[in-house]
């Protein structure tokens, strides 16, 4: 009796690990608990028996750093994945979260020149995911190709839903171009729409915060303005 006891308890602890943590891991992230998520994907990654579902834990984990605004710490996540041994659609995640990364550090030049050729590497494999496009979007402001940002940008409700907070980060970016644009109405249209999504994300409060200085905050601040 023991012993059925334990098989059947191994069964169930197995199709959790197989089913259950993966389900569970994504809704947090969905939620935009990235602590939990990253907890579950954790537990993911320990009771994996396979070496692809092991490597894609890992690069949700990294991704669940840098959805929460913790560059650094998820582009440390990033860098200790060996993408050249992931399966297409891990490593699309990963090359995702590469040129992510690089971004939201400022880069510029040469460095996001290379994030938006990670980025559209990875659309290759991955090419109706608006997290990626969006991606590719922030690579293309960053390269100063402002007018193909606000398309890629403006199209990515066209892929799939988007989250509020995927829908704030979008936003938030085309105040940006905009505002580069000098376009300072549509800037401080997007910056509230922003705002509106996810308060509490990081491209709306302290440093990250979407404030180009050419916006008039009371525009921002005021839906009557």
């Amino acid at each position: 009796m023991a012993a059925v006891i334990a098989v059947v308890t191994a069964l169930v602890a197995l199709l959790a690990a197989r089913y259950l943590l993966p389900r569970l891991a994504h809704r947090s992230f969905v939620a935009a608990r990235f602590a939990e998520a990253r907890r579950r994907y954790r537990a993911v990654l320990w009771t994996s028996v396979t070496r692809r579902r092991r490597a894609a834990a890992r690069v949700s984990i990294a991704g669940a750093y840098l959805a929460e605004g913790r560059w650094a710490d998820g582009a440390a996540a990033t860098d200790a994945i060996d993408g050249e041994s992931l399966d297409p659609a891990t490593r699309a995640g990963w090359l995702n979260n590469r040129a992510y990364a690089a971004l939201r550090q400022g880069a510029k030049g040469e460095a996001a020149e290379r994030a938006l050729g990670q980025v559209r590497d990875a659309l290759k494999a991955r090419p109706e995911v608006p997290a990626l496009l969006h991606t590719e979007g922030v690579a293309l402001l960053a390269t100063g190709r402002t007018e193909e940002a606000i398309r890629v940008l403006e199209s990515l409700w066209e892929h799939g839903e988007l989250g509020s907070r995927l829908e704030s980060e979008r936003s938030a970016d085309l105040a940006r171009a905009w505002a580069a644009r000098g376009e300072l109405a549509y800037a401080a249209d997007y910056a509230r729409r922003a705002r509106l999504a996810a308060p509490d994300a990081p491209w709306n409060v302290g440093d990250d915060a979407v404030a180009p200085s050419t916006i008039d905050p009371a525009l921002v601040d005021d839906p009557a303005a």
